[in-house]
């Protein structure tokens, strides 16, 4: 692959409105175990979290309740990410912005590959992406990132996202950051994120503003 400038984009709170569809999933999940159902907001404050620290902080953190809730979270999604799942207003036009700015886009996120690409599918946005990249044998997300910025030698590479791991990434790699305010993230998670954006109409002008420091 030729050297190229990548967008490198968390998913859940990032671009993905994660509570429409993964509330109801995992609140399923929960009571399926006989346990009562979590409140959203403390549902909401775990996403970018793996699931096994969801299991900790919603659930009595037994292996086999953890398992069972795994599976039950995998089950449900599949039917409620394609009925209620949603992005943020303006992802689609702010990914074509980027896109059309000569970056090659990628997501790098906490969750698996089966998430990741069901909602990637069910949400109409795969195809904008040259690479998705999960927990899945890929270490940390600091990992993950070099790993996307070694596979598309990047010129100028940036990391969007909403939480501390997005930030951190983006520092031991070197590059800059952008936070998502919009998101699930904490406000001083955002604190030491280089940017920070409201909402993703905004991201384009940053990626702009980056670029022409580079030239």
């Amino acid at each position: 692959m030729e050297s190229c400038n990548v967008a490198i984009f968390d998913l859940d709170g990032t671009l993905h409105f994660t509570e429409k569809a993964l509330v109801p999933a995992i609140n399923m999940a929960i009571t399926d175990l006989g346990f009562p159902p979590a409140a959203a907001e403390d549902i909401n404050a775990l996403y970018g979290e793996p699931l096994e620290v969801f299991c900790r902080k919603l659930l009595d953190d037994t292996e086999e309740n953890c398992t069972a809730f795994r599976d039950g979270v995998r089950k449900h999604q599949k039917n409620t990410l394609p009925v209620s799942g949603e992005l943020y207003p303006g992802i689609h036009q702010m990914l074509q912005e980027i896109s059309e700015l000569g970056f090659t886009l990628a997501i790098c996120s906490n969750a698996g590959m089966e998430y990741i690409e069901l909602v990637t599918d069910s949400l109409g946005i795969r195809s904008m992406f040259s690479m998705l990249l999960g927990r899945d044998g890929h270490g940390s997300k600091t990992n993950r990132v070099n790993e996307i910025m070694r596979r598309t030698k990047s010129n100028l590479a940036v990391m969007i996202g909403d939480r501390y791991h997005d930030i951190e990434a983006a520092f031991e790699n070197g590059i800059p950051s952008i936070g998502c305010e919009y998101g699930y993230g904490k406000s001083e998670e955002m604190d030491k994120a280089d940017f920070s954006v409201n909402s993703p109409s905004e991201i384009p002008r940053i990626i702009k503003e980056l670029m022409g420091k580079q030239s």
